[in-house]
């Protein structure tokens, strides 16, 4: 008998591939990685079954290259999750593999965490000693666990021979440990109050088992002390934690914060990680030497030994969705992680998903509450404006910019929200009406004047900014709408000597330039700032007084239906960054609606009262969360293929017709031409889950073997939250 491997391959086939064993390697196991042949390349693919034949039945099948790892890598627990997640999503499993690895290790790099040398204080000698020698001796007695030499060369300088002198004395000595995050000093306790408290003490006093916690706290109320605490406790109780956050912008305010309050390791894992360092902290959390993960969506896949409580801060964002490849949801993969590990779940927001108070209204879930600031400090005062009334400019209205001067002479900071880069989104030639727009996307092209570019901001297509019309030679053309970079001009043009910061994806590219953008509103040096979404999210900014809202409209009549949540989860989130320390907040919201129903909604009655009243839409029309939605999408440089390809889909979903699930399209997508391909899509309609999973499960294999599918980009997006 021969032994065989079953091998979850990184390509686009649903199915796994047999492949002879290696006879040396008498123990294998699920979860090893291994080189294989594959086609004309050698490939990393991961053991999933180990079987046995005779060797008649092997002539046809290849050996694999080489065994990369002695033990498991994928731990039984994150295999079966990402096994679940592969016939969730129904994805291929071995790209589902490739997902939850980090890149070094889908690479074949050995797993080895990487070490360094600690020095321990031993004993002391009496003996003369140099002053540098003196020193170490002194920064080591502190720490009774030792220092490694890094740390001890950013306190002292570089200082090797003067370590190995004191060494040879049996002063100090050396040891060779694992490689950790850096540790800062800690700062006393946080005394929570009255609100936190009850919070931690519901979830922490709960049974150990899976229970899921919607933490419905508004802006400023002391979410972060809350996990914080409860982080602590599980430490207390050897166990690790899992803190998932929406966006890289929060991650060094949110380390900073956890490294404050808590002895512990904490790894970070998001994309603005080196490859080395994501390696290594995915390794310490497996080996069970890292306490908490912080990272963004990805950070749920981490394998976490003694898992004792994940976080999901800011659950409503749609940062949680992967929007290509594997189409996750990282906090629906989170829940069932929970679920399978007998641990609780906190999921926290001042404007909770209508996934998650659904799931309240149907008591899947607990409902905790902060109903106050945990500074004390009150909640701003909100004023509607009327952008087609008295204007300052065409993007300020005189009000907003009387405020603005008043909060500056004050010596407050002000921040201004358009959920718009660039300098304009349109340019257009009067003459014939001609505008710019991107040959490879129905887009138009975006106004980046300081680069003096046209950009799509679909796509990335780029070039210089004309400055005649190529229809009729015109030399007179205007823009029209504003973005950042026309507010930061304005801005600049009318307070002079106020320095005004700018933070959207333009001006953040460097690396470490948000953070360092962040410290410098801290610090007081930029008194305006103008910035998109990326600011509205979870920062505390204890001087900001004034938050203006610009063009606050674009999610009013939108063809998504998710988009009026998403715009009132916006406004609740950006006004919540005013007046969160001593002073007092106002907040001026521009739009060209001031009678629509949704501000009188939201303004009036709060987000509680909107996010009740669109759920019972969302009810009426049997929507997601109360129905389920799939998409199947298709893409072709040729226009009528990907829609042809579809067609041939519809066919086969109505040959396997289930009762409950309804089938819409094809039809071409919002904008239909994107990257230079145009887009199709088709739409999966039931009022439970179930019925689609079945019916997608009938018919995977017959669309996997349909002649166009191997040559047209196509997925399926389950639980979809963008539409367009």
């Amino acid at each position: 008998m021969i032994t065989l491997l079953e091998i979850a391959v990184p390509c686009p086939l649903r199915q796994t591939f047999d492949y002879i064993a290696d006879p040396v390697i008498k123990i294998w196991q699920k979860g090893m990685r291994v080189e294989v042949p594959f086609g004309s390349r050698q490939l990393i693919g991961i053991v999933v079954n180990i079987k046995t034949a005779e060797d008649s039945d092997t002539q046809k099948l290849k050996q694999i290259t080489r065994c990369i790892d002695v033990t498991v890598i994928i731990p039984s627990d994150l295999f079966q999750l990402t096994v679940w997640i592969s016939d969730y999503y129904h994805h291929p499993i071995g790209d589902c593999f490739q997902t939850v690895l980090p890149k070094r290790l889908r690479l074949g790099d050995p797993a080895d965490i990487q070490q360094e040398s600690f020095w321990v204080f031993k004993q002391e000698q009496q003996l003369k000693l140099g002053k540098k020698q003196q020193q170490i001796i002194d920064l080591l007695k502190k720490y009774c666990h030792g220092l490694s030499q890094t740390e001890l060369y950013n306190h002292l300088g570089p200082c090797r021979t003067s370590l190995l002198g004191l060494q040879q004395k049996s002063i100090i000595e050396q040891e060779v440990r694992f490689k950790k995050p850096y540790q800062i000093a800690r700062s006393e306790p946080f005394q929570l109050n009255f609100e936190q408290q009850r919070v931690v003490e519901t979830v922490s006093n709960g049974d150990k088992t899976f229970s899921p916690y919607l933490l419905d706290g508004i802006t400023g109320s002391g979410k972060t002390e809350v996990y914080i605490e409860l982080a602590r406790k599980c430490i207390e109780n050897n166990q690790q934690v899992l803190v998932l956050i929406p966006e890289i912008g929060l991650t060094s305010q949110f380390v900073q914060r956890f490294k404050q309050r808590l002895a512990a390791t904490i790894v970070v894992l998001n994309s603005s990680v080196s490859d080395g360092e994501r390696k290594q902290a995915w390794l310490l959390a497996q080996q069970g030497l890292a306490d908490i993960v912080i990272g963004t969506r990805s950070a749920v896949f981490t394998p976490l030994p003694r898992l004792g409580l994940i976080i999901i801060d800011e659950e409503h964002d749609s940062s949680y969705k992967q929007q290509d490849g594997l189409r996750y949801h990282a906090r629906n993969v989170a829940l069932i992680r929970a679920q399978r590990a007998s641990v609780p779940i906190i999921m926290g927001s001042a404007t909770p998903s209508l996934e998650s108070l659904y799931n309240v209204q149907q008591q899947r879930y607990q409902l905790l509450t902060l109903s106050q600031r945990a500074t004390g400090a009150k909640l701003p005062k909100i004023t509607l404006v009327d952008s087609g009334g008295p204007k300052a400019d065409k993007a300020l209205s005189s009000i907003l910019y009387h405020a603005i001067d008043k909060e500056i002479k004050a010596g407050n900071q002000v921040l201004l929200f358009i959920n718009r880069r660039g300098f304009a989104p349109v340019l257009m030639c009067h003459d014939c009406g001609w505008q710019a727009k991107c040959t490879y996307c129905d887009a138009k092209m975006i106004v980046h004047q300081r680069r003096n570019l046209l950009c799509c901001h679909h796509c990335g297509a780029m070039q210089r900014l004309i400055d005649q019309c190529p229809d009729c030679a015109n030399t007179e053309l205007n823009t029209y709408g504003a973005g950042t970079e026309q507010i930061e001009q304005n801005l600049q043009t009318f307070f002079p000597n106020t320095p005004v910061l700018r933070i959207d994806r333009d001006s953040t590219q460097r690396i470490n330039a948000f953070s360092d953008l962040i410290e410098d509103i801290n610090k007081g040096e930029a008194r305006i700032l103008v910035g998109t979404q990326m600011l509205a999210k979870g920062h505390d900014f204890h001087d900001v007084t004034l938050v203006g809202v610009l063009d606050a409209d674009q999610g009013l009549f939108s063809a998504d239906f998710r988009a009026t949540e998403s715009l009132a989860q916006l406004i609740v989130q950006v006004t919540g960054r005013a007046g969160r320390g001593e002073k007092a907040g106002e907040v001026i919201i521009q739009t060209s609606q001031p009678q629509h129903p949704f501000w009188k909604d939201l303004l009036k009655h709060g987000y509680r009262y909107t996010a009740k009243k669109l759920l019972q839409e969302r009810q009426d029309l049997m929507m997601p969360p109360a129905g389920s939605l799939c998409i199947i999408r298709a893409e072709d440089k040729q226009q009528e293929i990907a829609m042809t390809l579809l067609n041939a889909m519809l066919a086969l979903f109505n040959q396997n017709k289930h009762a409950q699930v309804m089938v819409f399209g094809p039809v071409p997508a919002i904008m239909e031409k994107r990257a230079g391909r145009y887009r199709a899509q088709l739409l999966l309609s039931s009022q439970h889950r179930k019925p689609i999973h079945q019916l997608l499960d009938r018919t995977i294999e017959q669309i996997s073997a349909l002649k166009l599918a191997r040559k047209v980009r196509w997925s399926i997006d389950i639980d979809p939250i963008d539409l367009m």
